[in-house]
């Protein structure tokens, strides 16, 4: 069980026996990436699954187990053995059609080893046109505390595992406090994981030099300075024309972390520069009121000319952005990574900021009377009223007779920043009119 007291279900098994498929089924979602190569998935991927009596379960799927894994993947397969023996509960998935019973026997050792036998739950996937009579009698060894004979792709068979995993739920323990959650996004290879791993000061994401080795979404509790916060690793997000299938499906997951985080860890290579690419993840985060906070990693490689062309071209990049925050860092020799921690600070402070709808009424019938907007066809609006209603980030409501300029938006911003000391974060504004 997990430090949150959250029963954990783990799935292992060899590559391709079905452990995605079946771990999308349970959850009704996309978990983990599919794909016909094996080892598509490359990190523990894990879902909390809720049922209507507010009880809660984690479940995870895992890279599959190589006997004899290449270079590129012993990074992947060195963190299963910790995975295995933090889970609760372990269900072994196996092809009841495979053939290859040396690499069942090489997980058997493990979990056998370990005393795991009696916490495991067999599970045998890929049975919509097989008779369970005709098992494999050198299965049989595999059953541990239990077992069930399943399709996940089918979705057949799955009506008694769901009940066992409900069975093994428990009520979520009520927490009264607020985590802001974090996500560190980027390009390939610009050192998302390295940061990550250092921050968490752990090796939790695998990291190499080839571009792509995360594509799964990686979700860590991270403590500093006494903070808690919940913390995302993603996939690299190469251009449309660089993308595969599973690259592409890898790069929406890690667009689509920005829907539920607070602020956005957007890492730049600094040896490249700021791209395309780069400014249309920040301009993605700011669309969805993610706050960015820019990182150039690699801050270390450049000399002092490098240093100064590379100031001189963010400065010209982020003309339109010029309050987003901006942090020089070398992940691999953790130099300067406290002033994240600082930052991230002052930026929490800011996305909790509340004022008062009688101080935000006074400011802005007196902006309104000095600076009114200019006619919008022919009619200038007036303000009714003016609201906040919400922080994390906050947002605001404008209540106008009319239209307003687009340009008068950007004073209205402009001035929220000035005044209430909101120049480092993302917030809303809302014209109702």
């Amino acid at each position: 069980m997990n430090k949150n007291k959250i029963p954990e279900i783990l799935l292992v098994g060899l590559p391709n026996s079905g452990k995605s498929t079946l771990i999308n089924a349970l959850t009704k979602s996309k978990t983990s990436i599919i794909g016909s190569k094996p080892n598509t998935t490359r990190d523990k991927v894990t879902k909390t699954l809720t049922y209507e009596n507010k009880k809660i379960i984690n479940i995870s799927d895992l890279p599959g187990f190589l006997e004899n894994p290449e270079m590129s993947d012993i990074n992947y397969q060195k963190n299963i053995n910790k995975f295995m023996s933090d889970a609760d509960k372990i269900f072994f998935v196996i092809d009841v059609k495979t053939k290859d019973i040396s690499g069942l026997d090489s997980i058997f050792k493990i979990l056998s080893k370990s005393n795991s036998m009696k916490h495991v739950i067999t599970i045998f996937n890929k049975c919509e046109d097989f008779d369970t009579n005709n098992l494999d009698k050198r299965f049989y060894k595999y059953i541990g505390e239990s077992h069930y004979f399943v399709s996940a792709y089918h979705k057949l068979g799955l009506e008694n595992l769901l009940s066992y995993l409900e069975s093994l739920s428990v009520v979520e323990s009520k927490s009264e406090e607020f985590v802001t959650s974090l996500t560190i996004i980027g390009r390939p290879n610009a050192g998302k994981s390295t940061l990550f791993n250092s921050l968490l000061n752990n090796e939790r994401s695998t990291v190499s030099d080839v571009p792509g080795t995360t594509r799964d979404k990686i979700t860590e509790e991270l403590s500093i300075n006494d903070r808690n916060y919940s913390i995302i690793d993603t996939a690299g997000v190469p251009r449309k024309k660089q993308k595969d299938q599973i690259d592409r499906y890898s790069s929406q997951l890690a667009v689509s972390s920005l829907e539920n985080a607070h602020i956005a860890l957007v890492v730049v290579d600094s040896t490249e520069g700021v791209s395309f690419e780069d400014k249309r993840i920040l301009k993605a985060a700011i669309e969805e009121n993610v706050t960015p906070l820019l990182i150039l990693n690699k801050w270390d490689k450049l000399n002092t000319e490098q240093r100064d062309a590379l100031n001189s071209s963010v400065k010209k990049d982020l003309k339109q952005y010029k309050w987003i925050s901006l942090i020089r860092i070398s992940a691999l020799s953790k130099k300067n990574i406290t002033l994240i921690s600082k930052q991230l600070d002052l930026m929490e402070q800011q996305l909790a900021t509340r004022i008062t709808t009688s101080e935000l009424n006074t400011h802005f019938r007196s902006l309104w009377t000095k600076n009114p907007p200019h006619p919008f066809r022919g009619k200038r609006a007036k303000l009714k009223y003016v609201t906040q209603y919400s922080t994390f980030p906050p947002e605001f409501a404008f209540t106008l007779s009319g239209r307003i300029p687009k340009n008068y938006e950007v004073f209205i911003e402009n001035y929220i920043r000035d005044t209430f000391k909101m120049n480092l974060i993302s917030f809303r504004i809302k014209i109702n009119a």
